[in-house]
């Protein structure tokens, strides 16, 4: 049996019609609500939650106070900042994922879902990069990206084989299943793809490095 994740939701003040815990009450979810910026933080400290919800426009507080505090006591537990429609995210404040109003109900389950604990066996882990092989999204340096089915694949190969110089056949053998390499230009769209994901700039990589006429090596050496 999957186990109940408590989800904690703070939202402010706001209309009874606009809350989003009825929605999410009957999910399969154990949804704990609060209010304050202190009554949240007391919750997370007793509960522990899966994931937390800040409903950023109903809030009386700072959030990037708030999730700076929360790295401090509960580093484990991950933010999910909902913002108001055109407002761009602070990717400084610590947050893990976001999403913009308006949205409906299944895409911030789908949001949430993304953001729950995963098995060993759908993740990975080289240096600083984390790949959710079930979710399709990886993270580095806190910030998280989705990836395609076939980015998936791509980066899961390169994140097996640390190090190692894969050469350009090897790779679309094993994600695109042909021998065929007379147009690869399929795998350098793909590859500028994970590079966007994962390097702090695609255009001077460092951690997916072009081994000239032969293919790529990933290395992700932990940060000290």
């Amino acid at each position: 049996m999957s186990p109940v994740h408590t989800i904690l939701l703070v939202e402010g003040r706001k209309s009874a019609a606009e809350y989003l815990a009825p929605d999410l009450d009957d999910k399969g979810y154990n949804i704990v609500t609060a209010r304050t910026r202190r009554d949240s933080l007391a919750i997370a400290q007793e509960k522990h939650p899966a994931v937390i919800v800040l409903d950023a426009p109903s809030l009386r507080f700072s959030c990037h106070r708030f999730c700076k505090t929360l790295q401090d006591t509960e580093p484990d537990s991950p933010v999910l900042v909902l913002l108001p429609e055109g407002e761009k995210i602070d990717r400084s404040i610590g947050a893990r994922a976001h999403l913009r109003y308006p949205f409906s109900t299944k895409k911030l389950l789908r949001r949430i879902a993304r953001l729950l604990p995963a098995s060993n066996e759908n993740v990975l882990q080289v240096g600083d990069i984390t790949l959710n092989t079930e979710q399709q999204y990886v993270i580095r340096d806190k910030r998280e990206s989705h990836l395609t089915p076939k980015q998936t694949q791509l980066l899961e190969i390169l994140m097996r084989h640390p190090g190692e110089v894969l050469s350009r056949a090897f790779l679309m053998k094993q994600v695109w299943k042909t021998d065929y390499l007379d147009d690869t230009r399929t795998l350098d769209v793909h590859i500028h793809c994970v590079r966007k994901a994962i390097e702090d700039n695609h255009k001077s990589p460092v951690y997916l490095q072009t081994v000239r006429k032969v293919g790529y090596c990933l290395t992700a050496p932990k940060k000290e």
